[in-house]
């Protein structure tokens, strides 16, 4: 997933510093809930899906993101994603 944000962007949308920003995404601090899930808001994406590295549950994450990216889909794409997953 990407959004094409800057940690300045980011920082700006989820109300913080944009060294703090930086600090999470290296894992040089800890991240509170509230600023995770701002965060997560902000990417338009889940906890589990940030944190899916993070635990042996991550197809779970991964299937969560699938699904959501599908209800963005209409059903001429739903449908040609099908016969991919079909191919593969």
């Amino acid at each position: 997933m990407r959004r094409n944000l800057t940690q300045d962007n980011l920082a700006q949308l989820v109300d913080c510093n944009v060294s703090h920003i930086s600090n999470v995404e290296n894992a040089h601090t800890k991240v509170s809930l509230i600023a995770l899930l701002a965060i997560a808001n902000a990417l338009d994406t889940t906890i589990d899906y940030l944190l899916s590295n993070q635990y042996t549950q991550s197809g779970n994450a991964l299937d969560g993101a699938i699904l959501k990216a599908l209800e963005k889909c209409d059903d001429e794409k739903k449908e040609r994603i099908l016969k991919m997953i079909d191919l593969m």
